[in-house]
């Protein structure tokens, strides 16, 4: 079976949660077996929660980072994932919170589409171009066929469009940092050669979709890294959530250290504002990550 109609099959079919519910309140009427009820109950519920309320919800939180060299505030987000799951509606909504925050500066940390299926990505993203505050972008591994499809230049004109700066390979300025930009590790765009052959005197962050990509940074020349990638496990269900996060060195979500070849790089994970694979979050809904960097 094509995997796009099973994802639709998982997103529509979830709806028949609802009249089994209703059985089942009916059923508890019945003294025999209600017991056995009230757990089918639970379990529905949970997984009524899980499926339609905690994906809709959109969790502001705030996270003082010293030691970063610099001041600003950043608006960190990332796996928007629009496609078979969320749509404009959800993106509007996401941009409509995000506008009423303070800050210097919105960063993207790629995965922007999940199973986009032919759509017009420059209407699909059109509430982009609604965001107050400059933003900076890089794309994510399901934008470039990892598992794919391949919709890179399609999605960059899209981006581009609506006043979307895709920095990869690139630096920016932002109220005294250094933000620059690393592709996609799965599509072996990541490589941080371009840092070293563009000195600066300014703190260096560094903006990338997969933590990994810490991985080959000097400390030295970044002084925080900014990514998405892990959802943070999404479906946070104690122990076993992280046999699925997609990291080799076991990143997981907020602030974390890698210790790498070249010292240890400081990384802060968003678990971003969509979802793969199931169309459910629990104990971890999605999230606008509102970075306080001080010195």
């Amino acid at each position: 079976m094509d995997k796009l109609l099973i994802k639709q099959c998982l997103f529509y079919g979830s709806w028949l949660v609802w009249p089994f519910l209703a059985w089942l309140v009916w059923r508890l009427r019945e003294r025999r077996g209600r017991w056995l009820v009230a757990l089918l109950l639970s379990g529905c519920l949970l997984f009524a929660w899980s499926r339609f309320v905690e994906p809709q919800r959109i969790h502001v939180q705030e996270t003082v980072l010293a030691g970063t060299g610099g001041q600003a505030r950043l608006v960190l987000i990332s796996d928007i994932h629009l496609g078979v799951y969320k749509d404009s509606r959800y993106l509007q909504r996401l941009v409509d919170r995000i506008n009423t925050l303070q800050a210097d500066a919105v960063v993207i940390a790629g995965d922007f589409t999940y199973e986009p299926a032919g759509k017009s990505l420059q209407q699909m993203f059109a509430p982009l171009a609604e965001l107050h505050l400059p933003t900076y972008a890089v794309l994510g591994n399901h934008d470039q066929q990892a598992p794919g499809p391949d919709i890179d230049a399609e999605l960059r004109s899209a981006l581009a469009t609506h006043n979307i700066s895709v920095i990869e390979g690139e630096t920016v300025t932002v109220r005294g940092f250094r933000l620059a930009g690393l592709g996609d590790r799965w599509a072996n765009k990541d490589d941080p050669g371009f840092l070293s052959a563009l000195p600066s005197t300014s703190p260096t962050l560094v903006l990338t979709h997969n933590p990994d990509s810490a991985i080959d940074l000097d400390p030295a020349r970044a002084a925080l890294v900014l990514a998405g990638h892990t959802h943070g496990g999404q479906i946070r269900i104690p122990w076993l959530y992280k046999r699925v996060i997609p990291s080799h060195y076991g990143f997981d979500r907020g602030e974390q250290f890698l210790r790498t070849p070249h010292g240890r790089v400081r990384v802060y994970t968003t678990v971003g504002t969509g979802e793969i694979g199931l169309p459910m979050r629990l104990f971890n809904p999605p999230t606008i990550d509102v970075l306080d960097l001080r010195p």
